[in-house]
């Protein structure tokens, strides 16, 4: 480990795909206070806490290659041997410590650090209960805290290429389903009746839930392929046509949803007061974690959370830039800034850039010819990236004749998740270009890359394009500037809209870009023309 830690150190100097300038926004210096105040506290942290602050840090837009971001990487270097993990702290404690050393990996750099995350992942599965859940070593019910963590940094491995077995999934669902009360909330210990359902436990509980669904959907849909009536092929004495059957039903997972939510809609108000939790700030990152996860599954919360949460978290803040409360500073702060910068939502982002190639290659470009060129990832049939300069893979794509754009398209997708925007940009007029292409999907490639080289002066031909007859395209072009405006939410247009309502968006687009851009862009102006007055309807004759 002391040999491949500082080479990929040196690597994740080039391979930043989180460079970016923070999205404007009121949290915004409060955020970057509380960044400094996590680097002065670097020195004396633990490998667990390493990980958590790296988490912040880069959520928060830090630079892969900040100084102070390497040096937490490298108090938790110690916890691998080559690629094996062996945790610093023992008892219950090193499932956390896995945790958010995972998250810190995967988030950094999917792609290089892909085998010590993978040594957190299988580390964190082997620590799971026979009944679902994760808890300390002289325990075996089930600590819902504790559980959360280990579900998302397994849910973020997973969406980075790590396989997880369905079994998880299925059995943590179980137990969080048996685990919840019939008011619907969640405690830290259920078994101990000291503790009360809390709002930071109800959103444990809710939003690990709606992982386990996510995560078991393919799963579902898988065993509904197999009829029970033919014979199952074997090979080598194995039934080839096995799928794993789902035992934790969607529809009690969708209740216990529903109830948890509803218990937390009831009750919502972000203090100090024993039913938020121990801490505020961690309650409140909980809270973000289950909206985002919510939003993703179309679900509605029904209460403001981020309208109430963001007030009180800038409101405590300390004079130093630190948030403090149960747990200690350091940890608080971190809690904080993930709330405040909507972290889970960029995850969520990160894994929709990621499924980019394979979601170009489904939409009309085909199987190629060359199976063997192909792999599954995720039980989803995708291509193998192809190697070398980015320039050869455009011109792959320019080739209309090419047997292996699948495998070019795989190869400009892992560039860009590796090294982010820097190596897009230089390629703009060639994506340009691309745009006039006779095949639909080679123009969604273009608008794809357009929209991610971070540059400004590529908003005018996004925002032009979201009012084109294709909804792939409108798509493409809607995320596109989501990406380059940080704004996750947007102005639309919602797949399947109405020329007008193209339009209404594109208007909207085009008065943020005319706010955002300097005065010196060379870019067009008038993008969208202005809206006319439609004429009132004619009065109709009185009657006689």
């Amino acid at each position: 480990m002391k040999r491949f830690l500082p080479a990929v150190l040196a690597l994740s100097a080039i391979a930043n795909p989180s460079g970016w300038a923070l999205a404007e926004g009121e949290e915004r210096p409060a955020v970057q206070k509380g960044i400094q105040f996590i680097k002065s506290q670097v020195s004396g942290m633990s490998p667990g806490v390493a990980g958590l602050a790296s988490l912040a840090m880069i959520k928060a837009e830090v630079p892969a290659n900040d100084p102070a971001l390497r040096d937490c990487m490298a108090r938790f270097s110690s916890t691998f041997n080559g690629t094996s993990y062996k945790p610093a702290q023992v008892g219950g404690l090193d499932n956390y410590e896995a945790a958010v050393v995972s998250m810190a990996l995967v988030n950094i750099d999917p792609i290089a650090y892909k085998p010590l995350f993978a040594a957190c992942t299988q580390y964190l599965i082997s620590k799971q209960n026979a009944n679902g859940s994760w808890d300390y070593s002289h325990r075996t019910t089930g600590d819902t805290s504790m559980s959360q963590y280990a579900l998302l940094a397994l849910w973020e491995a997973e969406n980075a290429g790590i396989d997880i077995p369905p079994s998880v999934w299925d059995r943590a669902a179980s137990w969080l389903v048996s685990s919840q009360s019939g008011a619907g909330g969640w405690t830290y210990h259920r078994d101990e009746s000291q503790y009360i359902d809390t709002i930071s436990m109800t959103a444990a509980g809710v939003g690990s839930l709606i992982l386990c669904q996510k995560q078991l959907a393919r799963h579902r849909k898988g065993q509904d392929l197999v009829n029970p009536l033919m014979s199952p092929l074997t090979i080598d004495g194995q039934d080839a046509n096995s799928r794993y059957k789902v035992t934790t039903t969607a529809a009690s997972i969708n209740a216990a949803v529903r109830n948890g939510n509803d218990w937390i809609a009831g009750r919502f108000q972000v203090n100090t007061s024993a039913t938020m939790g121990q801490s505020p700030y961690y309650g409140l990152y909980g809270i973000e974690r289950m909206a985002a996860l919510a939003k993703d599954e179309k679900i509605n919360l029904g209460f403001d959370w981020y309208g109430k949460g963001l007030p009180f978290v800038l409101s405590t803040q300390q004079t130093n830039g630190s948030w403090n409360s149960q747990h200690d500073s350091v940890p608080n702060t971190c809690w904080a800034i993930l709330f405040s910068t909507k972290s889970t939502q960029k995850s969520l982002r990160k894994i929709e850039i990621r499924r980019l190639g394979a979601g170009t290659l489904r939409g009309g470009r085909g199987l190629p010819s060359d199976m063997s060129n192909m792999e599954i990832v995720q039980g989803q049939l995708v291509v193998r990236p192809m190697g070398g300069a980015i320039e050869g893979m455009l011109a792959v794509l320019e080739n209309n004749r090419a047997d292996n754009a699948d495998a070019a398209l795989a190869g400009l997708v892992s560039q860009y998740e590796a090294k982010g925007p820097s190596v897009l940009r230089p390629m703009k007029d060639r994506f340009r270009k691309l745009l006039g292409d006779r095949d639909p999907s080679i123009r969604r490639i273009a608008v794809w890359g357009l929209g991610r080289t971070a540059d400004l002066d590529v908003a005018p031909i996004l925002i032009k394009t979201l009012m084109d007859p294709d909804d792939d395209m409108v798509s493409e072009a809607r995320i596109g500037l989501q990406v380059l405006s940080r704004k996750l939410d947007g102005f639309g247009p919602a797949r399947g809209a109405s020329p007008d309502q193209k339009q209404d968006s594109a208007r909207r687009w085009q008065e943020w870009y005319q706010a955002a851009k300097p005065p010196d862009l060379d870019a067009p102006d008038l993008l969208v023309p202005t809206a006319t007055a439609k004429p009132a309807p004619a009065t109709p004759p009185p009657a006689q």
